[in-house]
């Protein structure tokens, strides 16, 4: 079997759709020679990648001949310089090869929008900070060389090891001021189902809203969890702890809309909201 699918960066995501993935398919990275190893042991394919090294970027594509979509979940260069110096990278590495279509994991950070207003794939990105602004900029790197490129704009992901119940068992969330701004998340099972369904697809559009059906204020989801868990409602801090603490995620107020993943995709969703994810 060829492998014809090359999965950038194996991190939480990325590790799931590989296990769904038929073996001999698809190749998986990570920078780590350990992590590399344990995947091989496992039957996986495998391979050391740095995207933000040219030369290994060029070696990887080459040796991955028949490709034909590359999913991209590596986050922004953060060391200083040029964020989207990895997607710069392997868009160049791509120009005549055999891929058809770059899948990259973006974020509804990118919109910006902060007064709870809906957004979906014709709201015009506007990001506010640093990290909205990154993923923003590797976007444009890759439509700006051509290669065909869908960005999936995530939410925050969650599963059983991660996500809000897992920050309120542990202690670690605080409300940001009086929990009424609008969240968005998704499953990661429902996320790796969406990536199934866009891998198979002849043609995707340049942007995609990723979400389950329910966008909720921040309160109302922390009151369901603690209730059901026993817990205490956590304290609160202000917007401005919270931009200090790098947490800009958490300052996003918007309801994303999942319309045209649904229709594109035929996506049914397993987890359609957290009271059925958490």
């Amino acid at each position: 079997m060829a492998i014809t699918i090359a999965l950038v960066g194996g991190g939480y995501t990325l590790q799931r759709l590989a296990a769904r993935l038929k073996p001999g398919s698809f190749v998986i990275t990570s920078r780590s020679a350990a992590t590399v190893a344990g995947w091989r042991a496992r039957g996986w394919e495998a391979s050391e990648l740095d995207v933000g090294d040219a030369k290994s970027v060029s070696s990887f594509f080459q040796s991955y001949s028949s490709l034909s979509v590359v999913v991209d979940s590596v986050p922004p260069i953060r060391s200083g310089g040029d964020p989207a110096l990895g997607a710069k990278h392997i868009a160049a590495a791509l120009q005549g090869t055999s891929v058809r279509q770059v899948i990259y994991l973006s974020t509804t950070g990118v919109f910006g929008v902060r007064d709870g207003s809906v957004v979906d794939e014709s709201t015009p990105p506007a990001p506010w900070n640093s990290q909205g602004e990154a993923r923003l900029r590797c976007e444009e790197a890759y439509r700006a060389s051509g290669v065909a490129t869908c960005a999936l704009r995530l939410p925050a992901i969650y599963g059983a090891d991660r996500g809000l119940l897992h920050s309120l068992r542990s202690g670690s969330y605080r409300l940001i001021g009086s929990g009424e701004s609008w969240t968005n998340r998704i499953h990661v099972e429902d996320l790796v189902t969406v990536l199934e369904g866009a891998i198979e697809q002849k043609s995707l559009p340049q942007v995609l809203c990723v979400c389950d059906d329910c966008p909720a204020r921040a309160r109302e989801v922390v009151e369901f969890l603690c209730k059901r868990e026993g817990l205490s409602t956590p304290a609160s801090i202000t917007e401005q702890e919270a931009a200090a603490s790098g947490a800009y995620t958490m300052l996003s107020n918007q309801r994303v809309q999942n319309g045209l993943m649904k229709q594109l995709l035929g996506v049914s969703l397993r987890y359609p909201s957290f009271r059925e994810g958490m």
